[in-house]
């Protein structure tokens, strides 16, 4: 369906991202399929356009409709660590591939960090995964054996290095 839609493919394919995190369907998915639909490079590039801005909606939305409508225990502790160190936490979290992806953007919102600081950490803590997850289906479509094993070795080290070293990351960050 998305090769059909020529040069609408890209916008649909950001439109849907920006949807997203309205059902909390995993980012990760969205940006295997960039990969496969669009290739290592622009499949990339449209990923992290659509991730950002569906995580910009998730901290609007919860910025918005406020703590009240968020009262899971998980957003309530996450808001208290965005409260002393927005950035960076933002930052080592969007590394931390065992942390819901919309949670710390709900998180986020509904702390005091602000909306510049967490669009900057999202880009920056994103790049590796998204990098990683678009290589991941453009080499599927590419079929090239050793690409898949270059793109296994890139995902262990960017994906499961941080689940490894979770605790001495978040200790960094407290």
């Amino acid at each position: 369906m998305i090769y059909t839609a020529g040069w609408f493919a890209p916008l649909f394919y950001i439109f849907l991202y920006l949807l997203r995190p309205l059902v909390l369907f995993p980012a990760s998915i969205f940006s295997i399929v960039g990969g496969l639909a669009f290739g290592a490079i622009m499949g990339s590039v449209l990923a992290l356009i659509g991730a950002t801005g569906g995580a910009i909606v998730a901290f609007l939305i919860s910025r918005r409709f406020g703590e009240d409508n968020f009262k899971h225990k998980k957003v309530l502790e996450l808001m208290n660590k965005f409260e002393t160190k927005g950035f960076y936490y933002v930052l080592l979290l969007r590394f931390l591939p065992v942390v819901n992806f919309d949670l710390i953007s709900y998180g986020a919102g509904l702390s005091k960090v602000s909306l510049k600081d967490f669009v900057k950490a999202t880009v920056i803590g994103i790049i590796p995964g998204t990098l990683i997850y678009n290589l991941m289906g453009a080499s599927l479509v590419e079929s090239d054996k050793s690409t898949m094993i270059w793109v296994g070795v890139l995902y262990l080290i960017v994906v499961v290095g941080p689940i490894i070293w979770k605790s001495n990351i978040m200790k960094r960050i407290e």
